[in-house]
């Protein structure tokens, strides 16, 4: 009778392939279907926001240095290059041969129980590039997981002392993993969460305002004579708002750490890898910190590559014995081929002269934005940043915008700045071939992020299809954004879940 059951079984589900999607198949998708799919699998809010900016029919058939070329023929420049990843421009020959070396000799990815050639050498790289006593690093996939593995280093030498506090900058963002989603408050990115550290142990003072930060630290006194602060962290240039600190902030920062032991921590992962004209932002003045974190440019736009580097005797009060030095690991963190590639970035930044080049061009970029101002001194009333990470910060009028257009009862639209700066981004790409961003804690504000590659020419592009559009006036840019998301509002439910 069992044998008779067993029989009359349908064969285990484990046993049929599911309907999957081969590799040629997932590249040959057509936009339809693939969105289809990004919806129902991925995130259909997400393409709801792709689809207002215009960018959800962005067919990348090619990505070649600067350019991205679409299945319609399009060629157009990224300006924002993932936000920073890009750094060296898409599909970097150098970058795609240092991949096929490792695919030729069969290079180990995942060396757990020896050490690892491709990480060995990674590191010396980075302490030959940074200054004294920066020599020591630990490899992670992102940024935020860099600025996770400095946090905790703080933590196992500081909080043996009573210490218990963070103490970071108002507008920062350093992740969105629940260590440094506690330090991140550029948006409302906290809201909901248990954070990894709690509200009451961190402090928050004003970017760039070296009093408030001296008060706070003294605000927090314990009785043996010391604080309660284990570390203070800051991006050297403030990436959600684009914005340079005082000449000499980043010094007496980190000399006001030293003078009240608090470890520094600098987050140059936005910034760092050459993005500014040097290979870290905090280079442009005589100051080292405790800890630096880098990532984006350093996986050569290709790999998941990110690292935090301090001094080797912080590293050894940390991790310093046999039982300890494993406390903090990743699983993929310092991939064979991961280390490679950022190997050959860092050959490739000082070889082809890029990081020169991105002073180059962004003292360029600069001066052509700086004119721009001055032909439309009541719309571009702030130009940002330094080297290659740029911005603009836009006066929208938007009483006069109120008056042409209303969005109060429209589900897509939050707010005023919202369709206005959307206005000027689409604008740029649908009519000027050029991709940039903005980010939701600073709506007025507009990126530049090229690869360090960049031409003269190419900056012409952005800035002469600016003019333009400043030229028709940020009203008409708005009036047509919102006409072209017209049927969109009528006819799917955007605000609603299916």
């Amino acid at each position: 009778m069992a044998t008779q059951i067993r029989e009359e079984l349908p064969s285990p589900s484990f046993m049929v392939k599911p309907q999957l999607l081969s590799l040629d198949e997932a590249l040959a998708l057509d936009m339809g279907r693939a969105n289809r799919l990004y919806a129902d699998h991925v995130n259909r809010h997400m393409l709801q926001i792709f689809g207002i900016l215009g960018l959800d029919r962005m067919d990348v058939q090619a990505a070649e240095g600067t350019t991205l070329h679409l299945t319609d023929g399009r060629r157009v420049l990224d300006f924002s290059t993932g936000m920073g990843v890009v750094g060296l421009g898409h599909n970097h020959p150098r970058i795609i041969a240092a991949e096929r070396t490792c695919h030729e000799r069969r290079v180990i990815d995942c060396a757990k129980l020896s050490p690892s050639k491709l990480q060995a050498a990674l590191a010396h790289n980075l302490a030959q590039i940074l200054p004294d006593p920066l020599d020591t690093s630990f490899f992670t996939t992102s940024g935020a997981e860099a600025n996770e593995a400095a946090m905790k280093l703080a933590e196992r030498i500081q909080t043996p002392k009573g210490k218990h506090k963070f103490l970071c900058m108002r507008g920062a963002f350093h992740g969105k993993t629940h260590g440094a989603l506690a330090l991140t408050t550029a948006t409302d990115v906290q809201q909901g969460f248990l954070l990894g550290v709690p509200r009451e142990h961190v402090v928050y003072v004003p970017y760039g305002d070296i009093d408030a930060m001296r008060a706070a630290v003294a605000a927090e006194a314990m009785g043996n004579g010391g604080n309660s602060i284990i570390a203070a962290i800051i991006e050297p240039i403030r990436g959600t708002a684009c914005e340079v600190p005082p000449p000499g902030y980043l010094a007496a920062f980190a000399q006001l750490c030293r003078e009240n032991d608090i470890l520094s921590i600098f987050d140059e992962v936005k910034v760092g890898t050459g993005r500014t004209g040097r290979f870290c932002a905090f280079m442009h003045e005589n100051v080292v910190p405790d800890m630096v974190t880098l990532a984006k440019t350093l996986g050569g736009g290709k790999c998941a590559m990110g690292a935090m580097v301090t001094a080797r005797a912080l590293f050894e009060r940390a991790y310093g014995n046999r039982n300890d030095c494993n406390l903090h690991s990743s699983t993929f963190s310092g991939l064979g081929e991961s280390c490679a590639v950022a190997i050959e970035t860092l050959n490739t930044l000082y070889d082809d002269g890029l990081i020169d080049n991105a002073a180059e061009m962004g003292r360029y970029l600069e001066g052509r934005l700086e004119a721009l101002k001055a032909r439309y001194p009541r719309t571009l009333i702030d130009v940002r940043g330094r080297g290659l990470f740029r911005a603009i910060r836009l006066n929208f009028r938007e009483d006069l915008v109120a008056k042409l257009i209303d969005v109060s009862n429209n589900p897509i639209f939050l707010t005023y700045q919202t369709v206005l700066i959307g206005a000027v981004a689409r604008q740029l790409y649908d009519r000027h071939n050029v991709i940039v961003h903005f980010q939701p804690g600073a709506r007025d504000i507009l990126h530049f992020m090229p690869p360090f590659i960049v031409t003269r020419a190419e900056i012409d592009q952005l800035v002469d299809g600016l003019d333009e559009i400043f030229d028709r006036g940020i009203a008409d840019s708005a009036l047509r954004f919102v006409i072209e998301n017209a049927r969109r509002v009528l006819s799917r439910p955007f605000a609603k879940d299916r």
